[in-house]
């Protein structure tokens, strides 16, 4: 098991640099393009929900069948509606999605 800690300040231009960090780490666990494109996409909706004024950790957890992605930091506010717009996402890319109320946890499996 591998873990690697990204932090980044919470602004959304880096949003950009953590898609391709992320899509970097599946594509060299072997995921699929599929799977490479499904993890780039919740790792960023999660990170964009995380983005409230505190800097943002996501931990990258390297298993040898699965990737697990943890976000921490403060949700912004934002109504119930766009919220359960966010789970459904989460829920329909990745085969685990836990959400508390500062971490949103994602695991993917090779």
């Amino acid at each position: 098991m591998e873990e690697i800690i990204v932090k980044i300040p919470s602004d959304t231009k880096y949003l950009q640099s953590v898609r391709l960090f992320s899509s970097s780490v599946a594509s060299s666990m072997g995921f699929d393009v599929e799977s490479v494109e499904d993890i780039r996409v919740v790792v960023s909706e999660a990170v964009n929900y995380k983005i409230s004024g505190e800097d943002v950790l996501i931990k990258y957890i390297i298993e040898e069948n699965k990737l697990t992605i943890e976000v921490f930091g403060k949700d912004r506010k934002m109504d119930e509606k766009i919220l359960s717009i966010r789970n459904v996402i989460l829920s329909e890319l990745v085969d685990f999605v836990e959400i508390g109320d500062s971490e949103i946890k994602l695991v993917k499996k090779v």
